[in-house]
């Protein structure tokens, strides 16, 4: 399945973070990639302990099946793609849906961890880990979903939860083994408990919804459990959480992911918040119906007060009698789901013979509970002695089938509440939204009718304009165009230098200094036993050749160079490479991407001589365009109304390119990589999108690309700027590249000036 720009987005920076800590510790990488302090108080300065931040609706199982991936690749590369990973949920109802997904094999979830980890994957709840085996977690991945409650206990109390208890059925976990210290003991010795299982295999830890985790209780608990490394996934960070990632909401609006923005009506009476949202309903499926290709079903959910010995109260049974009889709908049309109550039980909402169109409830849909369907809530009773309704209103977020509708009434979501006045239903389905890590800008009046959603931003500029990229023949210019049909891989040079770090037994046989690349407690011993695998040459060239993705690769070519590679490594057996075969992985990976880019770089210079590579005019800005985070400052020269948030220093940039110092500049864009569809693509695989693009008033296009002092004389910028110098080569004097900095902000404006 193809991830979301967001989702990979978030891939892409906790890859980046994981390089990191191949040369230093998680605080000075956390440090290193995002300026912000890092909160070391609870795990030290050697566990990574970060959080990822996703609205509700974002999919964040799905990038925390990814994230188990990236992290068993590359920090946790001694494990060998085997061992524990916890997985803390904050209820059984999230647990039980959490444990569907992964067990089913058709699922997206676990089609994402079955495929890279060759269907060595088990899945366990935590009751079901009671009776888990050595052999299993030495040849699998073995994920345990388990309630944050299982486990976080306070030390006085843990000897009544059976996760902490002697466990006959766990012996063989404690047979020969070395690292005693970590385990907790009583006064037979160690304890065979499933608690010390997961310590033993020093483990990933995965926290979904991460600020559930509130107290300290929650986090010493984690500590407890000898974790290798902890990333917690939630909609609303707490406080002492280390942020590497933050979507916003207008992100997943943007990736047709949720409904948005959210309509309130909020009206006094009770029975009128029903009434109009059953008469909204009502039109939203009539204009449902016109859709081609697409079936849905509006659902309105109906949320009650708890019920209690007092006739004013607001209950189920009283909102099903009015359903029934004031608003005349059909009683198969109604399902109830509460606590003592589950007509949804079975039931597929989604398939076309399914009637439910009202689902009244009171929490139980809060945890664990989704259907795109779900376009209402009403909320019936007074605001200010209701349950909150922060509880359910992620409920009707999702966009069905995940994209967008021609009718712009079924991409909003809609509230009605029964309240005094608006302000008072705004402030609470505020708390609601910002609990499911939304904002105020999400919400609308419903008396503002049309109005247009606070974060989609028009054109200033009445103008269409497509920028000049590469082009390959008359098609946009990819990577693959460079390497061609004919380029043999196994014809290239093999040679490489490559030292294994663990012997046959696991253990580390590398002298690991202060400023080797290497170091970390975690690495110094595997936990795993390998004396008995059986490796052979085949299965590991397998291995690397599912390993190692290059798509525009032959496998018949690919297996043939990884054949020879591995034959001239001298000095190892095979069973050294196997053991070492993330190590190897990694190296070899390396060393095609550098044998790739070196004949693109070749490629991409006969192709220009030839004249196969031009300039060309494709796909345009779009007159619409959704912001992330707006500055709330206005420019004169922007292509769009408003603007994506900027650094300081590219913001004081931007703030002078604007000038009326620079009348010949006709408008300016900021350039969002991976969204907008200005890039240049040359002999690196990945496109290069620079920071902005301007034209001026004689039609010459600008490139810009700022760079901070730091970053001004590496690697990756020489690329870039070798690279748009032969796009500025293409454009006969009409196409320029500059890249800024401080200390040439002065000069670069002069040269724009004339142009």
């Amino acid at each position: 399945m193809e991830l979301k720009t967001y989702q990979q987005r978030t891939l892409d920076i906790l890859a980046e973070f994981l390089k990191d800590l191949e040369k230093m510790k998680p605080d000075l990488a956390f440090i290193h990639l995002t300026k912000q302090p890092y909160k070391d108080e609870f795990f030290g300065e050697d566990i990574p302990f970060i959080c990822v931040k996703i609205p509700t609706g974002g999919g964040k199982t799905l990038v925390g099946c990814h994230s188990i991936i990236q992290i068993m690749d590359s920090f946790l590369k001694e494990k060998m793609g085997h061992g524990i990973v916890m997985w803390f949920v904050p209820s059984e109802a999230i647990k039980s849906q959490t444990l569907r997904k992964f067990k089913d094999r058709k699922d997206m979830h676990r089609r994402v961890l079955d495929e890279y980890f060759d269907n060595n994957v088990m899945i366990f709840s935590n009751e079901e880990a009671l009776r888990i085996t050595r052999d299993e977690v030495e040849d699998n991945v073995c994920i345990i979903i388990s309630s944050l409650d299982a486990f976080r206990k306070e030390k006085t109390l843990q000897n009544k939860y059976k996760v902490y208890q002697e466990n006959g059925a766990l012996i063989g976990h404690f047979e020969n083994i070395e690292l005693s210290d970590i385990l907790e003991k009583d006064d037979s010795g160690i304890i065979k408990s499933l608690a010390n299982v997961v310590r033993l295999s020093n483990p990933l830890i995965v926290i979904d919804e991460g600020h559930k985790t509130k107290t300290k209780l929650s986090i010493e608990f984690l500590k407890d459990l000898n974790p290798s490394f902890i990333i917690e996934y939630t909609a609303t960070p707490r406080p002492e959480s280390n942020i590497l990632v933050e979507v916003h909401s207008s992100e997943l609006k943007e990736q047709q992911m949720i409904k948005l923005p959210l309509v309130l009506e909020s009206l006094s009476q009770w029975q009128n918040a029903i009434l109009q949202g059953v008469l909204r309903r009502h039109e939203l499926e009539k204009i449902a119906k016109k859709l081609k290709g697409e079936k849905i079903r509006p659902i309105a959910l109906l949320q009650a007060e708890q019920e209690k010995e007092d006739e004013r109260k607001i209950t189920v049974s009283k909102i099903r009698e009015f359903l029934l009889k004031e608003c005349k709908i059909s009683k198969d049309e109604i399902a109830i789901k509460t606590s003592t109550q589950n007509d949804l039980d079975g039931v597929d909402l989604f398939s076309n013979s399914c009637k439910i169109r009202y689902i009244i409830t009171v929490n139980a849909l809060a945890e664990g509970w989704d259907c795109s369907f779900a376009y209402i809530l009403i909320s019936v009773a007074n605001i200010g002695s209701r349950i909150a309704v922060e509880q359910i209103i992620g409920r009707i977020m999702r966009m069905p089938y995940a994209k967008r509708k021609e009718e712009e009434d079924l991409n909003r979501s809609y509230v009605f509440a029964s309240a005094r006045n608006f302000n008072e239903a705004a402030n609470e389905i505020i708390a609601g939204l910002e609990s499911h890590g939304y904002s105020k800008h999400d919400m609308i009046n419903s008396a503002d009718g049309k109005k247009q959603y606070e974060f989609d931003v028009d054109r200033r500029i009445n103008e269409n304009f497509s920028p000049p990229i590469m082009a390959y023949e008359n098609d946009e210019l990819s990577f693959e165009d460079l390497i061609g049909e004919d380029f043999e891989l196994a014809k290239q040079n093999t040679k490489m230098d490559f030292k294994i770090h663990y012997d046959s037994d696991g253990k580390a046989i590398i002298d690991i200094k202060e400023d080797d690349k290497w170091i970390r407690g975690a690495q110094k011993v595997l936990k795993l036993t390998y004396a008995d695998k059986n490796f052979s040459k085949k299965e590991l060239l397998l291995w690397l050749d599912k390993h190692l993705r290059f798509t525009m690769l032959e496998k018949e070519d690919k297996v043939k160079f990884l054949e020879k590679a591995i034959d001239n490594i001298d000095g190892y057996t095979i069973q050294d490479l196997s053991i070492n075969r993330y190590l190897l992985l990694q190296k070899l990976d390396n060393v095609i991407t550098e044998i790739l880019m070196e004949h693109a770089k070749k490629s991409f210079a006969k192709a220009v001589k030839d004249g196969k590579i031009k300039v060309k005019q494709f796909e345009q800005f779009p007159a619409i365009i959704t912001l992330a985070e707006e500055i709330p400052e206005e420019f004169n020269k922007n292509y769009y109304q408003k603007i994506d948030k900027l650094n300081k220093e590219e913001k004081r940039f931007v703030e002078r390119l604007d000038l009326d110092t620079l009348p010949n500049i006709k408008f300016w864009i900021r350039n969002r990589a991976k969204k907008d569809p200005f890039y240049l693509q040359g002999w690196h695989p990945d496109k290069f999108y620079p920071d902005f693009i301007a034209v001026t008033e004689k039609g010459n296009v600008l490139a810009l690309e700022w760079k901070g002092e730091h970053l001004i004389s590496n690697e990756d910028t020489t690329y870039k700027a070798e690279l748009a110098e032969e796009w500025g080569k293409l454009g006969n004097g009409k196409l320029h590249f500059f890249l800024v900095s401080n200390d040439n902000v002065d000069e670069v404006l002069n040269k724009i000036k004339a142009l």
